[in-house]
């Protein structure tokens, strides 16, 4: 009895290596909106010209994420003064100010340098890692030339999605102006931006298929041995 036990542990054993190696090569992540209020009813717009910088904070939930795109909703409807280079950047919390003013940039965003005329623009990235229960700036602004964007922003910081914008009190969506290109920062009463995030799941660490050939080859090995023992107490 207990052989027969021994050899039905086994090849329960491989079954499981097989199952596992089987769901680890089927299972991929795919990109999803985690964030968005495109669809809110529009309160204002923020004017971008030269110099002026805005970043609209927003906080992950408890997982980690690539950032794979974000989408603008842009007002601008002047011909005019269009010509400056718009950018759009992640940055993280770090900045002076117990995390509300960003900090570090941590990737640029490609897409339009010109987001004209009104519409929705979409800047995509490589990916961006950003982790679980932290908080993020969308830094957008002009580099250079002479600029005259508008962006949209929202009544309150309803939207939809596993992220959200916080809520500041007073100060709306958590927004940071600046009038220096970054060099400093102040939280401003407006906000948030329409804006929607794209993302994908921070994907599991792979199986070395190597790894795995081996660790199944000692399985069915040891099966083996264990079936050979068996036949000859039989025989």
């Amino acid at each position: 009895m207990k052989r027969i036990s021994m050899r039905a542990g086994l090849r329960g054993l491989a079954t499981m290596a097989v199952a596992v190696g089987m769901m680890a090569a089927g299972m991929t992540s795919r990109a999803e909106t985690v964030l968005s209020n495109l669809t809110a009813t529009i309160s204002s717009t923020q004017w971008f010209q030269n110099s002026n910088w805005s970043a609209q904070s927003f906080d992950t939930n408890a997982q980690a994420w690539v950032l794979n795109a974000v989408t603008i909703s842009s007002d601008t409807t002047n011909a005019f003064f269009n010509t400056g280079n718009f950018f759009v950047d992640i940055y993280d919390s770090s900045g002076i100010g117990n995390g509300r003013i960003p900090g570090t940039l941590l990737g640029q965003l490609s897409g339009t340098d010109k987001p004209f005329p009104t519409g929705e623009y979409t800047y995509t990235t490589s990916g961006i890692s950003l982790s679980p229960s932290s908080r993020y700036w969308l830094v957008m602004g002009v580099s250079s030339g002479t600029a005259n964007y508008d962006l949209n922003y929202a009544e309150d910081v309803a939207a939809t999605g596993v992220w959200s914008y916080p809520y500041g009190g007073g100060f709306g969506g958590v927004v940071a102006e600046s009038s220096n290109q970054g060099a400093s920062w102040s939280l401003s009463n407006w906000g948030p931006f329409l804006l929607e995030f794209d993302a994908t799941a921070a994907a599991v660490p792979e199986i070395d298929p190597a790894s795995f050939g081996s660790a199944l080859s000692l399985v069915l090995g040891a099966l083996g041995l264990a079936e050979r023992q068996r036949r000859r107490v039989i025989g």
